[in-house]
């Protein structure tokens, strides 16, 4: 049977051959392997594919491993720190720029993300990072994906509701990060086998088409019930569906908005802090300034206080939208 090579996959080989580090000849290799016709023509093209992949990955690996780096490191930014991940071709860039407004490449077939690409997601006067991470297969889940997974504040689970195989996509991507010890669709938390349970939002992208449509009608049976499904399309929801999803990713990450008042003066309204659900006054104080904790005398309250600009005391918990004045010790 002939293979019948497509122009892509033939670019994509050129510039395995033209590649000069590990790191280009692994990312042509993927979309070598990614691009292949699936048939039995080329049953040996797709394992000498797998064996060079997996050859410069143990090789990649066992270097990292020596000195101790990631080969990406995403520095934290924001309010929180979101993760897009998902299947080939779910969309996630699309969706990462809608919600930032800045746009990221994306293209009609699988790998076009190679590395990490960070976006900001500006909501209620707070930036929150979005990073669109490379699709996770089976085949392909490189330890510092994994690392990322386990850190993150929230996980945006892309996948594509138009797919036939929508489902078995999905679940091949839990199963994937489960045998690292990662859980989607339970409780939040870290357990003492060191089993982490993040925060995690499922968005059913391209809702649009027809087939998405039928999907949606038994999909949410299937599916984990603490990962509820959010049906979307980031080429064609209208704004106030995508400011709904963002209202939902802020509601997720658990985060409020505190104001800083310096005495005499007027509040700043412009640039927030954020702080934990639950958090207190001297966990705004140490967020301010480690002087402010340090000298911390007294605080008043606009918003969650008896009365305005009542006077609190250091445990006092504070709400979204408060407004706090400090006063230090002399």
């Amino acid at each position: 049977m002939p293979a019948n090579l497509t122009p892509q996959y033939l670019e994509a080989e050129e510039r395995y051959r033209e590649g000069k580090t590990d790191e280009e000849k692994l990312a042509a290799l993927e979309d070598m392997y990614a691009l292949l016709p699936k048939h039995k023509g080329t049953d040996k093209i797709q394992a000498d594919i797998r064996r060079r992949i997996s050859r410069i990955k143990k090789k990649s690996e066992s270097r990292s491993k020596s000195s101790r780096e990631t080969p990406y490191k995403v520095v934290r930014e924001g309010a929180g720190q979101v993760l897009l991940i998902g299947p080939p071709n779910s969309g996630k860039s699309t969706l990462a720029s809608a919600l930032s407004g800045v746009s990221l490449k994306a293209a009609p077939y699988p790998f076009t993300t190679r590395a990490p690409r960070v976006a900001m997601m500006p909501y209620l006067k707070v930036q929150i990072q979005l990073v669109d991470l490379p699709p996770i297969t089976a085949d392909f889940c490189a330890y510092w994906q994994v690392n990322l997974c386990r850190t993150a504040d929230l996980i945006l689970v892309v996948i594509d509701l138009s797919r036939k195989d929508v489902l078995e996509s999905f679940e091949e991507l839990v199963s994937t990060l489960r045998k690292r010890r990662i859980e989607l669709g339970t409780p939040d938390g870290e357990d003492d086998s060191g089993v982490v349970r993040p925060k995690a939002i499922l968005i059913g992208n391209k809702g649009d088409r027809e087939l998405a449509r039928q999907n949606l009608q038994i999909l949410p049976e299937l599916l984990p019930s603490l990962l509820p499904l959010y049906p979307f399309s980031a080429l064609k929801s209208p704004p106030e569906d995508l400011e709904k999803l963002r209202s939902a990713i802020w509601e997720k990450l658990d985060l409020i908005r505190v104001f800083s008042k310096p005495p005499k003066e007027n509040a700043d309204l412009e640039t927030p802090f954020t702080l934990s659900r639950g958090e207190n006054v001297m966990d705004f104080a140490t967020a301010v300034h480690k002087d402010f904790a340090e000298n911390f005398q007294s605080a008043r309250v606009w918003g969650s206080g008896k009365f305005p600009g009542q006077i609190v005391s250091r445990e006092h918990v504070l709400r979204d939208g408060d407004i706090v004045e400090l006063h230090m010790r002399d």
